[in-house]
């Protein structure tokens, strides 16, 4: 299977939406949000993100031919660094190296988003993401309660 990833744009914000509460509906536990309550917004924070260009934050799509099969959202913070938010890949997708090729174009938007370092935090019992964030280059920071603190620094 080939996959592309790129920036989601305006015209991709439905398709964002559905993968984006598919993924809070299958995978409730992986998520600090959840599928009611997201269901009921008009636009998901993400929406507006991708539908008005914001500077400090992009979602980035993996597609297997013109079909949105995984999602990484990413936005700057206070600290400098940027953090990896909303991963997610289609379940019939999974294990073709979606959510690495989604870390590639992560890395490389760093200096778009003027930062040198990504974050992020993983459930500890997600052993699955915790290998694909080590394969991509990310190192645990930290662990606090039943988190995992990881970064990747350029």
């Amino acid at each position: 299977m080939e996959f592309s990833c790129r920036i989601l744009r305006a015209e991709d914000s439905h398709n964002y939406r559905e993968v984006r509460l598919e993924s809070l509906k299958l995978e409730p536990k992986w998520f600090g949000s959840c599928y009611e309550r997201e269901l009921k917004m008009p636009k998901l924070y993400f929406q507006q993100v991708i539908e008005n260009n914001n500077p400090n934050a992009i979602m980035l799509g993996a597609f297997y031919d013109d079909i949105l099969v995984g999602l990484c959202g990413l936005i700057s913070s206070a600290q400098g660094s940027v953090e990896i938010i909303q991963m997610y890949v289609v379940k019939n997708y999974r294990g073709n190296g979606v959510a690495l090729k989604l870390l590639s174009l992560a890395k490389q938007s760093l200096e778009r988003l003027n930062s040198k370092s990504l974050v992020l935090s993983v459930f500890s019992d997600n052993q699955k993401a915790l290998k694909t964030y080590e394969k991509a280059g990310f190192t645990v920071s930290y662990r606090k309660n039943n988190l995992v603190y990881m970064i990747f620094t350029q």
